[in-house]
């Protein structure tokens, strides 16, 4: 039998072709899965950015929680002294995996940068991805104004001649340039303020002359610039956005509260929890000295708040009916009452100043026994700096590369 020659030669085109379209597949095959891996490794990466995103979120918001003391205690930064603030966290609580650092430049008195560097780690520590977020925040702070140690709209009633009000800016007793430099007194008056401000008469008569004293007069009467807004309106910050902010300790009893003083936790750390912690006025051998720093804000939200029996503390005390303080009562900074104040009994001392409304209450407010109150620039600006609050400058915030 013969072949035809054609046919010979076509002989094994099937395995080349079998071959060919293998190759072919196998290089789809292939070209798949690097397409896959490559979006896959994309997807991760994406993943893990967004993570790290999210830790130098969390860490911006840790920072917008700090206590106004730790901001208070960074120096403004100059290349001379590049000092910063720096902590570290998590992203989510209970994982390590989305971790931040935080830096904190203070570039003045009240403005601050903060850059949040979060990272994305393998639980063999490896970074995976990094992001760098940056946001100006400022310290915003009440501005109540105070020119007067003693500002009131209706007249004091002063029982006895062992009371002082003084307008003399001064320390507290025992406090120094180290406790509040920028509040030191000058020397030349120019912190000084009257004794007693009233928007109609001060209740003071020729014989309180001894016991009252200020600059560039012992008392003022019948101020038009005191109103009630004086008592209930400041600069960022109304007496309801005080009494209102997170942290803010609350007095809810009429009846009055003994022994309020200051204490330490378990890690001899100054307790902020503790409801009647107010923090430490004192500067003596007794003194509880992990709370110099710490001036709460205190809310009387009752009819009437009163005090006996050996009270101290510090901050601001805002008071929405009647304070009654029944002797033994020390507080450094500002007391704003919106009812009368009534002071009894020996051994209360507030250094800083008073502002008492007094609304729509028939009889005058009193002050007996042997108060004292004296005018402290440095204490009333402690103070304000504890109910500082960290707020934007902005919206938003810069990522950075």
């Amino acid at each position: 039998m013969r072949f035809s020659k054609l046919r010979n030669d076509e002989q094994g085109m099937a395995l080349i072709l079998a071959v060919f379209g293998l190759v072919v597949i196998g290089a789809l095959v292939a070209g798949s899965f690097f397409v896959g891996r490559v979006e896959q490794i994309s997807g991760y990466n994406t993943t893990w950015a967004s993570q790290a995103g999210e830790a130098a979120e969390a860490g911006l918001g840790y920072a917008m929680n700090l206590d106004p003391v730790t901001y208070e205690a960074i120096p403004v930064w100059t290349p001379a002294a590049p000092t910063e603030y720096v902590t570290s966290g998590s992203g989510i609580t209970g994982t390590t995996s989305m971790v931040y650092t935080d830096s904190v430049r203070r570039l003045n008195q009240t403005v601050f940068v903060v850059r949040s560097t979060g990272r994305r780690v393998s639980a063999g520590g490896q970074v995976l991805a990094t992001q760098s977020l940056a946001q100006m925040i400022r310290l915003a702070k009440p501005t109540v104004g105070v020119n007067a140690a003693v500002t009131v709209q209706d007249p004091i009633k002063f029982n006895g001649n062992s009371f002082a009000v003084d307008g003399i800016n001064a320390y507290p007793t025992g406090w120094g340039a180290g406790d509040c430099p920028s509040g030191s007194p000058q020397g030349d008056n120019t912190d000084d303020v009257v004794g007693i401000r009233s928007s109609t008469g001060t209740g003071m008569t020729s014989a309180d002359e001894d016991n009252i004293g200020g600059f560039p007069a012992d008392a003022v009467s019948d101020d038009p610039t005191i109103t009630s807004a004086t008592f209930r309106n400041f600069l960022d910050y109304t007496y309801n956005t005080l009494a209102n902010q997170a942290g803010v300790k609350i007095f809810a009893n009429n009846t009055p509260y003994n022994g309020v003083a200051p204490v330490i936790d378990a890690s001899a750390e100054c307790d902020k929890t503790a409801a009647f912690n107010l923090g430490e006025p004192r500067r003596d051998a007794g003194a509880v000295t992990q709370c110099y720093g710490y001036f709460p804000i205190v809310h009387g939200t009752g009819a009437k708040l009163a005090f006996a029996s050996g009270t101290r503390g510090q901050g601001i005390l805002l008071v929405d009916g009647d304070l009654e303080l029944v002797g033994g009562f020390e507080w450094a900074g500002l007391i704003i009452v919106r009812g009368q104040m009534k002071v009894t009994g020996t051994g209360n001392k507030i250094t800083g100043a008073i502002l008492t409304e007094g609304v729509d209450i028939a009889t005058a407010g009193s002050v007996g026994g042997d108060a004292e109150v004296h005018f402290s620039r440095c204490a009333i600006d402690r103070a304000v700096n504890g109910a500082a609050q960290p707020a934007p400058v902005s919206r938003g915030w810069a990522q950075l590369y």
